[in-house]
């Protein structure tokens, strides 16, 4: 392995963990790791069949309801409805101006419209990208995450990293 890599991961790391200790408030946390990637689970139909759910971590939610924030939880958002982002790690005045940038349910309607795809959910699942207890989220969010999933029978999940 290369070691300049690993002396820049480590910095890196380093330095992430401080601007989450400085900059965000929270005083040490562990990001959640995995020793092996999921298994790989093929398309039981062709994309253009598919219905496709949108997971964003883009801090999306509803203009009537609280942002989010780093406590894990997650908004099922109807995916025709309009979205405030709130979020610690970008700006988010800039995204709105172009919100497919990290929520895009216009680019995947667009492509269900041109047959690349089946469908778009109903639902889109969004949360926080910056959770600094990463189990938080497997308890609160994932559950109802994955129950709507299975509800709307989509065939495939596009998690968009905010």
């Amino acid at each position: 392995m290369n070691d300049r890599f690993d002396d820049d991961s480590t910095a890196f790391a380093q330095i992430e963990r401080q601007f989450v200790r400085d900059v965000v408030g929270v005083a040490d946390f562990g990001w959640v790791s995995f020793d092996h990637p999921s298994p790989r689970n093929p398309l039981t139909v062709p994309l253009a069949e598919a219905t496709v759910t949108l997971i964003s971590t883009a801090g999306a939610h509803l203009p009537d309801e609280r942002p989010l924030g780093a406590g894990g939880h997650a908004s099922l958002v109807r995916s025709d409805a309009d979205v405030q982002l709130s979020h610690v790690g970008y700006d988010t005045e800039a995204a709105m101006q172009d919100p497919d940038v990290v929520y895009p349910v216009r680019t995947l309607q667009r492509l269900a419209d041109e047959g690349v795809i089946g469908a778009l959910a109903p639902t889109v699942i969004s949360t926080m990208g910056f959770v600094p207890n990463g189990q938080r989220l497997f308890e609160r969010a994932v559950p109802s995450a994955i129950e709507r999933i299975h509800d709307e029978q989509a065939h495939l999940a596009l998690l968009v990293p905010a």
